[in-house]
């Protein structure tokens, strides 16, 4: 019976660590990051047959990158994250990891993480620095000064579609740049419905992450750079077509996901609420993966 009873206490701990660890590195976002990052390269990677060793690489290098980025984010911020109630249970927050392991972590992680984009080429290993360092110190502080913070933050999180773009092509690229545009303008919309939801989250730890007008959001400002942000998706679609990337259809097919985009974007403007909200967000994390999708796809066709 003390047997059993220490083996669940074991597994229990295991468990409680692996999750811990998810929590630290923000495991759902770093994987979405690095799957952007993998869709960009198979776009500009063309004709040329998959190499799987690559992809290896370039996942295994986007994601400890991205990890020791959000280690670093939660590290400077444990404080605040006491304050909110969708970060209170995290690792650092509750005490279960001491600042000291979390720091190491993020260091091993982020020099792996540059090696191995660095097998790429400079550009690539660059690039993974800039975006380390500028989510972690510059968007990370200026979270709690104003709005300009997602957009300063929305850089490091579309530089994964360059950094995707640069090992395939060995550099910055039209299609890099284009891609990059993309993902910058898509987190717009996403983190707007986010920033609105969790407001009051956000307001009790003193992140000013949204616009606002005597203390409340001020919906007229988020739905009108929501709007904006999301019709400039539209012509932005076409661009790897002409291009050459990809195939025309290809793209008829983003600018029509642009637009569906776009009616919730236009629905959250005309009636702010949650509702809305929740409509353009859950409709943007379908639409980045789907998007490099169908221009991967596109220019598989486009060789046929």
């Amino acid at each position: 019976m003390k047997e059993q009873t220490s083996s669940r206490a074991i597994d229990f701990g295991i468990s409680q660590q692996l999750a811990d660890f998810a929590a630290l590195v923000k495991f759902r976002l770093s994987a979405t990051v690095v799957l952007s990052s993998v869709l960009a390269y198979l776009v500009a990677l063309g004709g040329a047959g998959i190499n799987w060793w690559a992809i290896l690489v370039l996942t295994s290098g986007g994601f400890l990158t991205t990890a020791a980025a959000n280690v670093l984010n939660e590290i400077l911020e444990k404080d605040y994250d006491r304050m909110m109630v969708r970060t209170s249970r995290r690792p650092l927050a509750e005490g279960r990891l001491s600042t000291s392991d979390a720091l190491l972590i993020a260091g091993f992680s982020s020099i792996g993480g540059i090696t191995l984009l660095a097998l790429f080429n400079p550009w690539t290993a660059f690039l993974g620095m800039v975006s380390l360092i500028s989510y972690a110190f510059v968007y990370t502080p200026l979270k709690r000064v104003g709005p300009v913070a997602v957009l300063v933050g929305a850089i490091p999180g579309a530089l994964p579609a360059l950094i995707g773009c640069a090992a395939a092509e060995q550099g910055i690229t039209s299609l890099g740049l284009t891609l990059f545009a993309i993902q910058f303008f898509w987190q717009l919309p996403h983190f707007y419905a986010i920033g609105y939801l969790g407001f009051d989250d956000y307001k009790r730890a003193g992140f000013r992450l949204v616009p606002e007008q005597d203390g409340q959001v001020d919906v007229q400002k988020l739905g009108r750079d929501s709007v904006l942000a999301a019709a400039l998706l539209l012509p932005l679609a076409l661009v790897p077509h002409f291009l050459g990337a990809t195939n025309l259809w290809a793209s008829v097919f983003v600018v029509l996901l642009s637009g569906f985009f776009l009616r919730f974007a236009l629905a959250f403007r005309a009636a702010p609420a949650r509702k809305t909200a929740l409509g353009m967000m859950f409709f943007s994390f379908a639409y980045l993966p789907l998007a490099f999708t169908a221009f991967w796809l596109g220019r598989q066709f486009l060789i046929l």
